[in-house]
């Protein structure tokens, strides 16, 4: 667990400079959370879809499927993890689908930019030891597809 970290942190290494800059931008519009099932090696080879969760700071939670389409890091040294953002966006209440949409990092940042127009930011959050390895900082490319819940008669 601790070579994981170490290697998340130098893989971001002078990059880290760019969360400040996220955070002025404005208050969060929410969190995403994307579950890895079957273990990170795996989900990045096969480009196995992940169950993902965002929260938006206003509106009903929203289901999407995930796909890694790039990683920085030895997917097959990590153990038990997750991957955990921060959204950014220019809404104050989150759209249906809002998320869908291809992500990537942009050179010299940690966040991912991405969606429709480019402009929601996907940042790495801090996540206690217990809940396992946030690899988001490995990601480099991602995609996000809205699952619509079944309507209600």
């Amino acid at each position: 667990m601790r070579r994981l970290i170490a290697m998340i942190v130098l893989a971001a290494g002078p990059s880290l400079h760019a969360a400040p800059v996220l955070a002025q931008s404005g208050a969060p519009a929410g969190r995403l959370t994307c579950t890895i099932g079957a273990g990170l090696a795996q989900a990045v080879a096969t480009q196995k879809p992940l169950e993902c969760r965002f929260r938006p700071r206003r509106g009903p939670l929203q289901t999407y499927s995930g796909v890694i389409r790039g990683f920085a890091l030895d997917a097959k040294t990590v153990g038990r993890s997750l991957l955990a953002w921060r959204v950014y966006g220019p809404y104050a209440r989150a759209p249906l689908g809002v998320l869908a949409g291809a992500y990537a990092r942009k050179q010299g940042e940690v966040a991912l930019t991405g969606s429709h127009d480019g402009d929601v930011r996907l940042a790495p959050r801090a996540l206690p030891l217990q809940r396992g390895a946030n690899v988001a900082l490995g990601v480099t490319a991602f995609e996000l597809s809205l699952i619509r819940s079944p309507r209600r008669r």
